[in-house]
């Protein structure tokens, strides 16, 4: 009798228990709505933070190229300045050139103004330096190398001209056309030997007068450069010449020295 009044006290608790939990539910419990507007939220958030994270990356690798292209635009500026400082160098040399040669110029005119006057010498200023033209036939004998004596003496006023600057001196010895025949062509078969024979020697007497011989070159032009026709005995006249080139020192030249 006991234990079946405690059995149906259990049931009855059981009973209650269902219908609290059930109410409990009813009033308490989370809607569809709800859950589905907070799963929203987090899809919402979570494409958010994956669109930032790929900008971040993006904006990452915009930093790396700007950077790239920074240190590359910075190496280029200092080559730049490097070229400009290598430019304005070269210019300022070039500048003094033109005044030195300008002055040795006026030097020359004004030391040698009676054998321009003579007609022995002329001077001419060029752009890249000055040309001393002299006629071989006051220098030298017909078909000879050897200096005469008032072609020496022009010769050496020269060159105390020359040893005054600082450029490199270029001694052309240029002849008409005519062949060399005779015995003469023995000793000098072309006009090229007879060419290079007499600037070797002007050459050689600008060194004994003191003109460092690294300055000093000796050039045979022959025949291949002739000022007026060889036609006439007046256009060989004038083609049988010396010609001094005055130019700049080559900065190999300036190495070795």
């Amino acid at each position: 009798m006991d234990t079946h009044a405690g059995r149906a006290r259990i049931a009855a608790g059981g009973t209650l228990m269902i219908l609290l939990a059930a109410a409990l539910a009813a009033g308490c419990g989370v809607s569809k709505a709800k859950y589905l507007d907070v799963t929203k939220s987090r899809d919402d958030l979570t494409a958010k933070s994956q669109q930032l994270q790929a900008n971040l990356d993006a904006a990452n690798k915009d930093k790396a190229q700007l950077e790239s292209d920074k240190a590359a635009l910075d190496a280029r500026v200092k080559e730049m300045e490097a070229t400009a400082q290598q430019l304005g160098t070269e210019l300022e040399q070039q500048k003094k050139e033109a005044e030195d040669f300008k002055s040795t110029y006026d030097t020359m005119l004004g030391h040698l103004q009676g054998e321009l006057s003579s007609g022995k010498i002329q001077i001419e200023q060029l752009r890249d330096g000055i040309n001393v033209n002299l006629a071989q036939d006051i220098l030298f004998r017909s078909g000879s190398a050897d200096l005469d004596q008032s072609g020496r003496e022009l010769l050496l006023k020269v060159a105390e001209e020359l040893k005054a600057s600082p450029f490199q001196v270029v001694v052309m010895g240029h002849t008409d056309n005519h062949k060399i025949g005779g015995a003469l062509a023995n000793r000098y078969p072309t006009n090229w030997e007879l060419g290079g024979a007499r600037s070797s020697r002007i050459v050689r007497l600008f060194e004994e007068a003191g003109i460092a011989k690294e300055r000093l070159t000796g050039v045979s032009m022959a025949d291949s450069r002739p000022r007026a026709s060889n036609d006439t005995a007046e256009g060989r006249a004038q083609n049988r010449r010396i010609e001094i080139r005055l130019r700049p020192v080559t900065p190999e030249q300036t190495a070795t020295n």
